[in-house]
């Protein structure tokens, strides 16, 4: 017997409450803007704690409103640093672009209706957010507690970034809609599958070194030095712990983590480019192989930091020629980028400002990058002036940008509604001349730091430019961070009453998560399974009424000029 029921006279599903919807929503779509709110709040807590480092740095004596109620401890200074660092680089850079837009586009992008583990996706984001209070918290209590507290938020921050990472690699390879072949892939998938088996390699080790620290804090255990400045043993432990041990796995994270951040902003751009440029990706599948390359080289040059450690008096010549390694997909990159602009229709809205303003920020500090590889320039990183300059316009600022450019492409799909075009035009070139103006300068502080004196008067000079130099940096960063409210007058106005989006496409885009509404349905897809055709770039293609193809449309469907 078959019976056939349509579901007509069953009784209506109760509406989900807030909790089912937000708290413990496995949805992949609520995960991803969840994290975008989690790094909006830590972008602007970071930018706060720069603007008062700044002041700190120029008016030693000025009475710092957050400071002050903690006594202002000499100690209070570095921690505010460390805060701050570890909010903009775990939080924002790697968060964003990689959980954020990830979670919400990835599944959308290849036609899957869900990440491949919901569950582990929904832990690794609570898991991040109690990183978050767990490193904030750290700052307001004793250092010694603090210290303690901060490294166990670092290890339940990679714990998480470590299910993430499974969650992507697995998502893209087994979900894939028919029809979506590897090099059909979206060039933001490539840049977030890659970025996750990079991820997988580096928040296991550092996952491993926290945990061993923290034995070492709380039981007793000898795997790190005593000398080392995190641990808390005894003076007269005597142990066989290797000194750098530490420091070697500490630093075999951190010199990848940078390419953690920069591998989804070289999808986010490439992607952003070749649309507004209405152009396919020039050469894409030796960008897809320089993204690869990328997460290759800069998984293998862990070392170049550790000259001084005792390594093997050949490992500098092999690291330095792996780092060099890295010039080559970058410049493959930035080839495709210009080959792409070549040309073309190129259509000068927010988005593209930011996706522009990125490649302006990656060359100038790759170019810093190159000065820092003369031996007798790197004594300029002796007050930390050039290395911070070279640092924020080449990860920072540029992965900022990236982010932001994103933010306003997606901003319809994610919410149905527009953002200002014209708040966001004034808010890129506030933005861009501030951080031009805040981080060049300190690459001249640098250079000055190393400077021959010949004379007491050349002394006095160089350091009373040097107080200029500093206090125009803390105006232009005053500056900057004001600009940053129009951006957040702009978000706020356009969530709640910016002009809705008529059509499910308004960029004309190729990519399947413009094939459905604006925002997208709870079951994305619909109860057909969607189907590719052809890869993500099909713009202006020959004999058809429009300037580009979706991935979806069948050949038959496409409709062809007269």
């Amino acid at each position: 017997m078959v019976t056939y029921d349509s579901g007509a006279n069953q009784p209506e599903k109760p509406e989900a409450g807030f909790f089912s919807r937000y708290v413990f929503s496995t949805n992949h779509k609520t995960i991803g803007l969840q994290y975008l709110w989690l790094a909006l709040f830590s972008v602007f807590l970071g930018m706060a704690m720069s603007l008062l480092m700044r002041i700190h740095l120029v008016w030693p004596g000025a009475h710092l409103p957050f400071l002050s109620t903690l006594n202002n401890p000499p100690d209070r200074y570095a921690a505010l640093t460390t805060l701050h660092g570890s909010l903009m680089v775990f939080l924002v850079l790697t968060a964003a672009p990689q959980a954020g837009f990830g979670n919400y586009f990835l599944p959308l992008q290849i036609g899957a209706r869900e990440m491949a583990f919901p569950t582990l996706n929904l832990l690794s984001f609570w898991a991040t957010v109690v990183s978050l209070i767990g490193m904030t918290a750290a700052f307001l209590i004793a250092p010694e507690r603090g210290i303690t507290l901060w490294i166990l938020s670092v290890a339940i921050f990679c714990a998480a970034s470590l299910l993430n990472a499974l969650n992507f690699s697995v998502t893209t390879i087994e979900l894939r809609a028919k029809g979506m072949t590897l090099p059909r892939l979206p060039l933001t998938v490539w840049a977030w599958f890659i970025n996750a088996i990079l991820g997988m390699l580096i928040f296991s080790i550092l996952l491993a070194a926290c945990a061993c620290l923290l034995s070492d804090r709380l039981l007793s255990t000898h795997f790190f030095s005593p000398l080392n400045f995190l641990a808390s043993q005894p003076p007269n432990v005597v142990t066989n712990a290797l000194p750098v041990l530490w420091r070697r796995l500490f630093w075999f994270f951190a010199q990848s983590e940078v390419y953690v951040a920069m591998l989804p902003c070289f999808g986010l751009t490439t992607h952003l480019i070749s649309t507004f440029s209405r152009r396919p990706v020039w050469m894409e599948r030796l960008v897809v192989l320089a993204l690869c390359g990328v997460g290759l080289f800069g998984f293998c040059v862990w070392g170049e930091h550790m000259f001084s450690s005792g390594m093997n008096p050949f490992s500098p010549l092999v690291f330095s020629l792996l780092a060099s390694s890295l010039g080559l997909p970058a410049t493959i990159l930035l080839i495709s980028w210009l080959g792409t602009l070549w040309n073309a229709r190129i259509q000068l809205n927010t988005s593209m400002l930011f996706a522009l303003g990125f490649i302006s920020l990656f060359l100038a500090g790759g170019l810093s990058g190159i000065f820092l590889a003369r031996r007798d320039l790197t004594y300029a990183a002796v007050s930390d002036d050039f290395i911070t300059g070279h640092f924020h316009l080449v990860m920072g600022v540029a992965a900022t940008f990236a982010i932001l450019g994103a933010l306003f492409f997606w901003f319809p799909k994610l919410f149905g509604r527009r953002l200002n075009e014209s708040l966001g035009k004034i808010h890129f070139w506030l933005t861009f001349a501030g951080v031009y103006s805040v981080f060049m300068p300190m690459h001249w502080l640098g250079l000055m730091t190393h400077s021959r004196i010949s004379s007491g008067r050349q002394l006095a000079a160089i350091v009373a430019a040097g107080s200029s130099l500093r206090i125009f940096i803390t105006v232009a960063t005053l500056l900057t961070v004001l600009a940053q409210g129009l951006f957040l007058i702009n978000f706020l106005w356009s969530l709640f009453r910016g002009e809705r989006v008529a059509e499910c496409n308004p960029w004309r885009a190729t990519t399947l998560e413009w094939s459905v509404g604006s925002p997208p349905p709870a079951n994305d897809f619909g109860p057909s399974e969607p189907v590719v055709y052809r890869g993500a770039y099909e713009f202006s293609v020959p004999g058809v009424a429009e300037d580009f193809v979706p991935q979806h449309l069948a050949p038959e469907q496409v409709v062809k000029a007269r």
